[in-house]
């Protein structure tokens, strides 16, 4: 886990964020591979897009992805996350989209699409053992500024 800390408000365990949960004490963020046709979801989808499953797997993601879209956020729809900040679509490299904040030394614009993307677990400052995010920040910058 990252030593980065972040403001966030207590999160509740319940039976159907647990596995996120447990993956996410590990450092590791959740995936679902379907059981029925093998193909791998986000954390958040309960049917395949595929087959419209319900059943699957927990699986640990690669934690490494592209970068397919970014925005700048003015003003926080909540109060316990600070504006502005980037929020960034991820492709990961096993296929599913995950929408997060971007943690990132670079400038807005030296992010491209396609940049790479590595996923990490932080931890929150209030709420104890429940409280993890999943974030990003730039595996590199390929050399522009």
């Amino acid at each position: 886990m990252s030593e980065t800390r972040v403001p966030v408000p207590k999160l509740d365990r319940t039976a159907d964020s647990a596995d996120f949960f447990d993956f996410a004490a590990r450092g590791e963020l959740l995936l679902r591979r379907c059981h029925t046709c093998g193909a791998i979801r986000g954390p958040q989808a309960a049917l395949c897009s595929v087959c419209h499953s319900a059943a699957h797997d927990a699986i640990a993601a690669a934690g490494t992805g592209t970068l397919v879209s970014w925005s700048l956020v003015h003003r926080s729809p909540v109060p316990f996350i600070p504006a502005p900040y980037l929020a960034a679509i991820v492709e990961l490299d096993e296929g599913p989209w995950v929408l997060t904040r971007l943690l990132t030394t670079t400038h807005r614009d030296s992010l491209h699409v396609g940049d790479p993307i590595v996923i990490t677990v932080i931890d929150g400052v209030d709420g104890g053992e429940n409280v993890v995010l999943a974030r990003t920040e730039p595996e590199n910058t390929r050399g522009r500024s």
